[in-house]
Protein backbone atom coordinates (compact mmCIF):
# COMPACT_ATOMS: atom_id res chain seq x y z
CA UNK A 1 0.00 0.00 0.00
CA UNK A 2 1.43 3.37 -1.05
CA UNK A 3 0.77 6.15 1.46
CA UNK A 4 0.74 8.66 -1.35
CA UNK A 5 -2.38 7.02 -2.77
CA UNK A 6 -4.35 7.76 0.38
CA UNK A 7 -6.85 10.59 -0.01
CA UNK A 8 -6.95 13.34 1.01
CA UNK A 9 -3.23 13.89 0.49
CA UNK A 10 -0.75 15.03 3.11
CA UNK A 11 -0.58 18.44 1.43
CA UNK A 12 -3.81 19.25 3.29
CA UNK A 13 -1.69 19.48 6.46
CA UNK A 14 0.42 22.06 4.68
CA UNK A 15 -2.75 23.93 3.76
CA UNK A 16 -3.76 23.97 7.43
CA UNK A 17 -0.34 25.41 8.35
CA UNK A 18 -0.67 28.11 5.68
CA UNK A 19 -4.11 29.08 6.98
CA UNK A 20 -2.77 29.24 10.55
CA UNK A 21 0.21 31.45 9.64
CA UNK A 22 -1.88 33.65 7.32
CA UNK A 23 -4.28 34.35 10.17
CA UNK A 24 -1.52 35.81 12.33
CA UNK A 25 -0.15 37.85 9.41
CA UNK A 26 -3.61 39.26 8.67
CA UNK A 27 -4.06 39.98 12.39
CA UNK A 28 -0.89 42.08 12.45
CA UNK A 29 -1.77 43.94 9.25
CA UNK A 30 -5.33 44.56 10.45
CA UNK A 31 -4.17 46.05 13.76
CA UNK A 32 -1.47 48.16 12.11
CA UNK A 33 -3.83 49.55 9.49
CA UNK A 34 -6.61 50.39 11.92
CA UNK A 35 -4.61 51.55 14.95
CA UNK A 36 -1.90 53.56 13.19
CA UNK A 37 -4.33 56.33 12.28
CA UNK A 38 -6.81 56.05 15.10
CA UNK A 39 -5.09 58.68 17.27
CA UNK A 40 -5.84 61.26 14.57
CA UNK A 41 -9.51 61.03 15.59
CA UNK A 42 -8.62 62.79 18.85
CA UNK A 43 -8.37 66.60 18.74
CA UNK A 44 -5.62 67.86 21.07
CA UNK A 45 -5.81 70.85 23.38
CA UNK A 46 -2.82 72.28 25.28
CA UNK A 47 -3.83 73.75 28.63
CA UNK A 48 -3.96 75.93 30.72
CA UNK A 49 -5.70 77.98 28.07
CA UNK A 50 -8.62 78.03 25.67
CA UNK A 51 -9.04 76.33 22.31
CA UNK A 52 -11.94 76.23 19.88
CA UNK A 53 -12.75 72.85 18.38
CA UNK A 54 -15.12 71.92 15.58
CA UNK A 55 -17.33 69.07 16.80
CA UNK A 56 -19.07 67.84 13.68
CA UNK A 57 -21.51 65.31 15.09
CA UNK A 58 -24.03 65.44 17.93
CA UNK A 59 -23.78 62.92 20.75
CA UNK A 60 -21.40 61.98 23.50
CA UNK A 61 -17.74 63.00 23.61
CA UNK A 62 -14.91 62.11 25.97
CA UNK A 63 -12.05 64.28 27.21
CA UNK A 64 -8.80 62.36 27.76
CA UNK A 65 -5.69 63.41 29.62
CA UNK A 66 -2.55 62.54 27.66
CA UNK A 67 0.39 62.22 30.00
CA UNK A 68 2.59 61.18 27.07
CA UNK A 69 1.91 63.22 23.94
CA UNK A 70 3.27 65.03 20.90
CA UNK A 71 1.77 68.31 19.67
CA UNK A 72 3.45 69.71 16.60
CA UNK A 73 7.16 69.41 17.28
CA UNK A 74 6.82 69.49 21.07
CA UNK A 75 6.93 66.37 23.21
CA UNK A 76 4.99 66.28 26.48
CA UNK A 77 5.67 63.91 29.36
CA UNK A 78 3.76 64.90 32.47
CA UNK A 79 2.49 63.45 35.72
CA UNK A 80 0.26 60.39 35.51
CA UNK A 81 -2.48 62.23 37.39
CA UNK A 82 -4.11 65.65 37.11
CA UNK A 83 -4.37 67.77 40.21
CA UNK A 84 -6.75 70.70 40.46
CA UNK A 85 -7.19 71.40 36.74
CA UNK A 86 -10.66 72.84 36.11
CA UNK A 87 -12.24 72.26 32.69
CA UNK A 88 -15.22 73.80 30.89
CA UNK A 89 -16.82 73.27 27.48
CA UNK A 90 -18.86 76.13 26.01
CA UNK A 91 -20.93 76.34 22.83
CA UNK A 92 -19.52 79.24 20.80
CA UNK A 93 -22.86 80.03 19.12
CA UNK A 94 -24.91 80.37 22.31
CA UNK A 95 -22.34 80.87 25.07
CA UNK A 96 -24.02 78.00 26.94
CA UNK A 97 -21.76 75.88 29.10
CA UNK A 98 -21.99 72.14 28.50
CA UNK A 99 -22.28 69.85 31.51
CA UNK A 100 -19.20 67.74 32.19
CA UNK A 101 -19.39 64.46 34.11
CA UNK A 102 -16.81 61.96 35.25
CA UNK A 103 -16.03 59.50 32.45
CA UNK A 104 -18.57 56.68 32.63
CA UNK A 105 -16.06 54.16 31.27
CA UNK A 106 -12.48 54.16 32.50
CA UNK A 107 -10.39 53.64 29.38
CA UNK A 108 -6.72 53.96 28.55
CA UNK A 109 -4.76 53.97 25.31
CA UNK A 110 -1.19 54.01 24.12
CA UNK A 111 -0.68 54.46 20.39
CA UNK A 112 1.53 56.50 18.09
CA UNK A 113 3.70 57.93 20.88
CA UNK A 114 0.61 59.08 22.77
CA UNK A 115 -0.86 57.58 25.92
CA UNK A 116 -3.75 58.78 28.01
CA UNK A 117 -6.90 57.95 29.91
CA UNK A 118 -10.49 59.17 30.02
CA UNK A 119 -11.36 61.99 32.42
CA UNK A 120 -14.69 63.62 31.47
CA UNK A 121 -17.73 62.91 29.32
CA UNK A 122 -20.04 65.49 27.81
CA UNK A 123 -22.90 65.50 25.33
CA UNK A 124 -23.87 68.02 22.65
CA UNK A 125 -27.18 68.26 20.78
CA UNK A 126 -25.91 70.30 17.83
CA UNK A 127 -22.65 70.21 15.87
CA UNK A 128 -20.63 73.41 15.87
CA UNK A 129 -17.69 75.26 17.38
CA UNK A 130 -17.07 74.59 21.07
CA UNK A 131 -14.51 76.23 23.31
CA UNK A 132 -12.52 73.91 25.54
CA UNK A 133 -10.97 75.78 28.46
CA UNK A 134 -8.94 74.57 31.40
CA UNK A 135 -7.04 76.35 34.14
CA UNK A 136 -5.68 75.79 37.61
CA UNK A 137 -7.46 77.43 40.58
CA UNK A 138 -6.35 80.95 41.41
CA UNK A 139 -3.09 80.91 43.29
CA UNK A 140 -2.23 77.39 42.17
CA UNK A 141 0.40 76.67 39.54
CA UNK A 142 0.69 73.58 37.46
CA UNK A 143 2.42 72.21 34.35
CA UNK A 144 1.28 72.65 30.77
CA UNK A 145 -0.53 69.46 29.80
CA UNK A 146 -2.38 67.96 26.83
CA UNK A 147 -6.05 67.07 26.72
CA UNK A 148 -7.64 65.21 23.81
CA UNK A 149 -11.29 65.23 22.76
CA UNK A 150 -12.92 62.49 20.74
CA UNK A 151 -16.16 60.69 19.97
CA UNK A 152 -16.37 56.90 19.88
CA UNK A 153 -12.60 56.54 20.25
CA UNK A 154 -12.69 53.79 22.87
CA UNK A 155 -15.30 51.83 20.94
CA UNK A 156 -13.16 52.17 17.81
CA UNK A 157 -10.16 50.68 19.62
CA UNK A 158 -12.23 47.82 21.06
CA UNK A 159 -13.82 47.08 17.68
CA UNK A 160 -10.38 46.93 16.08
CA UNK A 161 -8.95 44.65 18.77
CA UNK A 162 -11.90 42.25 18.77
CA UNK A 163 -11.97 42.28 14.97
CA UNK A 164 -8.31 41.28 14.96
CA UNK A 165 -8.95 38.51 17.49
CA UNK A 166 -11.82 37.23 15.34
CA UNK A 167 -9.39 36.92 12.43
CA UNK A 168 -6.88 35.00 14.56
CA UNK A 169 -9.34 32.59 16.16
CA UNK A 170 -11.18 32.13 12.87
CA UNK A 171 -7.97 31.11 11.12
CA UNK A 172 -6.97 28.83 14.00
CA UNK A 173 -10.39 27.16 13.93
CA UNK A 174 -10.24 26.69 10.16
CA UNK A 175 -6.69 25.30 10.32
CA UNK A 176 -7.65 22.83 13.06
CA UNK A 177 -10.76 21.78 11.12
CA UNK A 178 -8.71 21.10 7.98
CA UNK A 179 -6.09 19.13 9.94
CA UNK A 180 -8.69 17.06 11.82
CA UNK A 181 -10.71 16.41 8.64
CA UNK A 182 -7.54 15.29 6.87
CA UNK A 183 -6.43 13.03 9.72
CA UNK A 184 -9.85 11.37 10.06
CA UNK A 185 -10.31 10.85 6.33
CA UNK A 186 -6.78 9.52 5.85
CA UNK A 187 -7.15 7.14 8.79
CA UNK A 188 -10.43 5.84 7.40
CA UNK A 189 -8.95 5.45 3.91
CA UNK A 190 -5.93 3.58 5.30
CA UNK A 191 -8.18 1.19 7.26
CA UNK A 192 -10.22 0.49 4.15
CA UNK A 193 -7.06 -0.10 2.10
CA UNK A 194 -5.73 -2.51 4.73
CA UNK A 195 -9.03 -4.39 4.78
CA UNK A 196 -8.98 -4.76 0.99
CA UNK A 197 -5.36 -5.93 0.96
CA UNK A 198 -6.11 -8.52 3.63
CA UNK A 199 -8.94 -10.11 1.68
Amino acid sequence: MNGQDIRPGRWYYGLAAVVFISGWVLFGLFLYRNLSGISSKLQQVVVPGKTQLSLNRPGSYTIYYEQESVVGSKVYSTSRSLSGLECTVTAKATGEEVTLSRAAVSSRYSVGGRSGYSVFDFKIDRPGIYEIAAQYPEGQEGPEVVLAVGQGFTMGVLTTVFGGLAIVFGSIGLAVAIAVYTAVKRHKAMRQAQDRSGT
